[in-house]
């Protein structure tokens, strides 16, 4: 995932399951650390829960948080976060000119939130500021073995992101559930 070094700062965006499993994926293969921006304190208390810095980018200024969390690098408009890695789980048509606003030189930006249509990028600022953008990919069995690691390891309380269960003759309420980010994270159908 995103060529990571070890010991790499990174920032994800969205605390949804896919958000917060690329944070776990991101610790396992060795970043130092880890920050989850959403704007559902919900799903960032339980991103802290598992020992992540979080960050509500609704009130919070994420660029004044992450310096003070990840310390500061150059950019091509001055100083900024020291921040490697930026992954887009977050569905939000922002997040890439976000990410090349605040972007240090050489940081790159993984994308695994798909929106349809075009998604404007600076390619300028991003030759200039030897940026890359990297799209997530589909999985290879490597990416299921260290999946599967990860999960064995116990390392993490993964199924503290599962928030409700519901039958499948109760799918309709499951599915109103799982859109109320203030109150559920991962909504489980049993069948």
């Amino acid at each position: 995932m995103s060529n990571k070094e070890k010991g790499d700062h990174a920032i994800v965006y969205g605390a949804g399951t896919i958000g917060i499993a690329a944070a776990v994926g991101l610790i396992a293969l060795g970043c130092s650390e880890v920050m989850i921006c959403d704007q559902s304190d919900f799903r960032l208390n339980k991103a802290a829960k598992m020992g992540f810095k979080t960050c509500n980018n609704k009130r919070d200024n994420l660029l004044k948080k992450a310096k003070s969390c990840f310390g500061e690098a150059p950019s091509l408009s001055g100083t900024t976060a020291d921040v490697d890695i930026f992954v887009d789980a977050a569905v939000s048509p922002a997040v890439l000119k976000e990410w090349q606003s605040i972007g240090k030189i050489g940081c790159r930006m993984v994308v695994v939130a798909v929106l349809s249509g075009m998604r404007p990028v600076d390619i300028l600022h991003m030759t200039y500021a030897q940026q890359e953008l990297i799209g997530s990919g589909g999985y290879m069995p490597e990416d299921v073995t260290d999946v599967m690691k990860v999960m064995e390891s116990g390392k993490w309380d993964i199924e503290s992101i599962i928030t409700d269960e519901y039958s499948w003759d109760e799918l309709p309420e499951a599915i109103m559930r799982a859109a109320d980010v203030e109150h559920a994270l991962n909504v489980v159908i049993k069948y």
